[in-house]
């Protein structure tokens, strides 16, 4: 299964009042070149790249294949939407995650008590059926005189 990195843009905190505070310094702009009329470019816009984790793309792909949706969902042009229901789809994970961890203790604790348990059922009728075997073997040595 290929690695998808998924990214989020954020949008660039705003300037603080003691930066605009300092006097800017005005450089005119260059003239104008001519040229052959090139395609106008959509300027790069600034943002932050998030990386999800192996653990993070795995649970997001079962999540995506649980619920019986493709993992990558088109994107409904509403960030603070997808930024919510990624936020809930974590919550969610790690509930889980916590609940699997919570039963794997309980079956490990359960385990061990039924171990304990059986031994110490041995340990207190070890004594009773060594008592009664010699009894038997007292018993058959009667039978034959």
């Amino acid at each position: 299964m290929p690695m998808v990195t998924p990214t989020l843009n954020l949008p660039k905190p705003a300037v603080s009042s003691s930066a605009a505070a300092k006097p800017a310094v005005v450089v005119p702009p260059p003239p104008p070149v001519a040229t052959a009329a090139a395609p106008t470019q959509v300027p790069d816009v600034p943002g932050t790249t998030v990386t999800l984790s192996p653990q993070a793309m795995s649970a997001l792909a079962a999540a995506g294949q649980a619920a019986g949706t493709p993992a990558a969902a088109a994107p409904d042009g509403c960030g603070y939407e997808s930024l919510k229901r990624g936020i809930s789809t974590a919550a969610r994970d790690v509930g889980e995650a916590v609940s699997d961890g919570a039963h794997a203790v309980v079956d490990g604790v359960e385990s061990t008590l039924t171990l304990a348990n059986k031994l110490a059922k041995g340990v207190l009728e070890l004594p009773f059926a060594a008592v009664s075997k010699g009894c038997d073997a007292v018993g058959g040595l009667i039978d034959e005189l």
